[in-house]
């Protein structure tokens, strides 16, 4: 069977080179991506692919580094007061691709024409009041409310200034050339980039959707980098001199959610019997291959706004003993009680689901496991028609995620309280979060509220999913970020 696998793996190999072979300058950095984008308008895409558009074409106010967190991109300074008033100052001497210089009008220009194209970007920007100018490099947003987390939407990838002059150009590293619908995107340099020139002349971004065959082509040493997922259990074939393996913590969270309004998971003691069921240094020996870190909060380490927390460790009699204090007693089955599991029809969500389902036979609890297309299982979420489902939060930086998700005023189609989770405490302190102006004052309170959502489990928090990145040997200066940003592509080179 080794043989056979390895004769496979060679056939496969040998028809990539014939699709791919030898054809790329040396000078273009080819990097494998899963998706192609939807808009290439920052504007108006909120899908992974297109943001990773923005990043090489815009620039953001400012850009998340290294840890997650916010630094300036086009601004020199700024000030925000009283959560209320965004005053800032733009670098000067930025350029567009179009030659003209960066001014507030462009930004300006950018956030009017977002509202007016009805950008599902748009709720944030709806709540400023005016936007005033005070020089040509200098403005102000004033909003209608406070806003502690208002500076986020003018982060890199979810917001790319455009130039007023034509409505297109941006002032990124690299520019569009080349565009070859669903398969491959070519960019070029940006000689004048403000923050110097460009390590790599080209960038070639091919679209690759099937996981394997990423594998493959990196094998045949036809791309440079894979920034999208390569089987864990294929990471072993990169483990040698030709390549190098960047990991690092990822700002997504997977996680169990449960339907308080349900007669049976508004019992605590059923929630937590079934945390308790949960082996999560089983899952991620098994599923993830070591890929993961157990999850405590919403957002992962090293962000500031990461909490350590007390949450149940696995203990199968704790749970039984739980059960049975909630009336639950094994039936001539070998049941106590049946449950049923949304998941979607991906191979990942179907293999956590039957993960899920097998640990909780194991207390007695039948799990019967309904999968379905992602968009009827973000329907059926949406409309509150389910009792227990897992799915995974991504690009979580901001602790603003804790109002969307557990403020009892965020049921949808508002927010995204979709387990119907009311606790008068958090909310509570969540209404008191726009008066507090300082980041440690905030830290404080959302520590709180991380802890009574442990306690009273409207979610388990199970895990963070590790980024994995496959690069040659020849790759240098390859920055990985939580969200494996391309904002610092222009850095990376190929010896």
């Amino acid at each position: 069977m080794k043989r056979l696998f390895f004769f496979f793996v060679f056939l496969i190999v040998i028809s990539i080179s014939c699709r791919y072979g030898g054809n790329t300058p040396d000078n273009t950095l080819v990097i494998l991506v899963d998706g192609y984008p939807r808009t290439f308008d920052p504007r108006m895409g909120i899908d992974l692919a297109s943001q990773r558009i923005y990043q090489l074409v815009y620039n953001g106010l400012f850009v998340r580094n290294s840890r997650g967190e916010l630094e300036n991109d086009l601004i020199e300074s700024f000030e925000f007061k009283h959560n209320m008033e965004f005053v800032f100052t733009l670098k000067k001497g930025v350029l567009f691709h179009n030659g003209e210089e960066l001014t507030v009008d462009d930004v300006f220009f950018t956030v009017k024409t977002l509202v007016e194209k009805g950008s599902l970007k748009s709720a944030p920007f709806l709540e400023i009041k005016q936007m005033k100018k005070i020089d040509k490099y200098s403005g102000i947003f004033l909003l209608k409310k406070k806003d502690p987390s208002f500076l986020i939407n003018f982060c890199d990838g979810a917001f790319g200034v455009i130039s007023g002059k034509d409505g297109v150009s941006g002032t990124g590293a690299y520019i569009i050339v080349k565009k070859d619908k669903g398969k491959e995107i070519l960019f070029e340099r940006f000689e004048k980039y403000f923050k110097g020139m460009p390590k790599e002349k080209y960038i070639l971004l091919k679209t690759v959707k099937d996981s394997t065959t990423r594998t493959f082509e990196m094998l045949n040493k036809s791309a440079d980098i894979v920034f999208d997922s390569i089987p864990y259990e294929n990471l072993k074939l990169f483990e040698n001199k030709s390549y190098r393996i960047y990991r690092g913590i990822s700002d997504s969270v997977e996680y169990i959610a449960f339907n308080l309004k349900d007669n049976i998971l508004s019992d605590l003691r059923v929630r937590k019997a079934i945390c308790l069921a949960i082996d999560r240094d089983n899952a991620i020996k098994h599923l993830f291959y070591g890929y993961a870190v157990k999850a405590t909060s919403m957002i992962a380490p090293p962000n500031y706004y990461h909490f350590d927390g007390k949450q149940c460790e696995y203990s199968l009699k704790r749970a039984e003993r739980l059960l049975e204090e909630a009336g639950y007693k094994m039936n001539k089955e070998g049941f106590r009680l049946k449950l049923e599991f949304l998941s979607t029809t991906s191979f990942l969500s179907r293999l956590k689901a039957v993960y899920v389902q097998d640990r909780l036979k194991r207390i007695g609890i039948k799990v019967d496991i309904v999968s379905m297309d992602f968009g009827t299982f973000f329907d059926m979420l949406s409309k509150g028609k389910f009792q227990m489902y897992s799915a995974r939060w991504v690009g979580i930086s901001d602790p603003d995620i804790y109002r969307m998700v557990f403020y009892s005023k965020m049921v949808p189609p508002k927010g995204w309280n979709r387990g119907f989770f009311k606790n008068k405490e958090v909310d509570s302190l969540i209404e008191k979060i726009p008066e507090l102006e300082t980041k440690e004052e905030r830290k404080k309170v959302y520590r709180k509220i991380n802890s009574i959502i442990l306690k009273e489990m409207p979610y388990i928090f199970l895990w963070h999913p590790e980024n994995v990145v496959i690069a040659s040997n020849k790759v240098e200066n390859l920055v990985l970020t939580p969200s494996k940003s391309f904002s610092y592509l222009y850095l990376t080179e190929k010896r």
